[in-house]
């Protein structure tokens, strides 16, 4: 019976050691095709997620424009109040007749215009609220993807692959005499 030679094999990669080599060198050789193996899955991976944490964050600035817009009108309304219920008294205080049908139209308006400060004031609540979804939304992709990257780091470790021996037995179809002597 012939003799068979025996060789290591990464089944992770599908590398196969040199024929004699030792198994130092095959680890050695297999960590950097597992790491460049990794950083290539880690890459794919990472453009995977782009578009969906492009997407989050541009949905993220429209929605912290939202806020300040909401904020802005706010801020006029309350002027607008300010002014209408200022010149509503004033008119009350100082004009000619006290309960005069203008005084009351613009106490009216004033207490409108009170009204909407309340709406304009639930109007950025909500939009802030929107946005903290939308932030919440961000971070939990951000720790889904190093969530994988971290598994990925884990399934490409060179210290964790398991390197088998196989051995290798010639065929007679690769038996070849060159020289029969007695």
């Amino acid at each position: 019976e012939a003799a068979g030679l025996d060789v290591f094999r990464c089944p992770l990669v599908g590398a196969t050691a040199v024929p004699g080599g030792s198994e130092a060198d095959f680890r050695a050789r297999l960590a950097l095709t597992l790491r460049e193996k990794r950083d290539a899955a880690v890459e794919a991976l990472r453009r995977k997620y782009a578009p969906r944490l492009a997407t989050l964050e541009d949905q993220q600035r429209r929605a912290q424009d939202r806020i300040e817009r909401e904020r802005s009108q706010l801020s006029q309304q309350k002027m607008q109040t300010a002014i209408s219920v200022g010149t509503s008294i004033l008119g009350a205080l100082f004009g000619r007749k006290k309960l005069s049908v203008g005084n009351v139209g613009r106490i009216g308006t004033a207490a409108r215009s009170a009204g909407r400060i309340g709406r304009e004031s639930g109007d950025v609540s909500r939009a802030e609220e929107s946005l903290d979804v939308l932030q919440q939304r961000h971070t939990d992709l951000e720790n889904e993807l190093a969530q994988e990257v971290s598994r990925l780091q884990g399934d490409y470790d060179p210290a964790a692959a398991t390197i088998d021996r196989v051995q290798l037995k010639p065929r007679k179809s690769d038996i070849e005499i060159k020289e029969l002597a007695l």
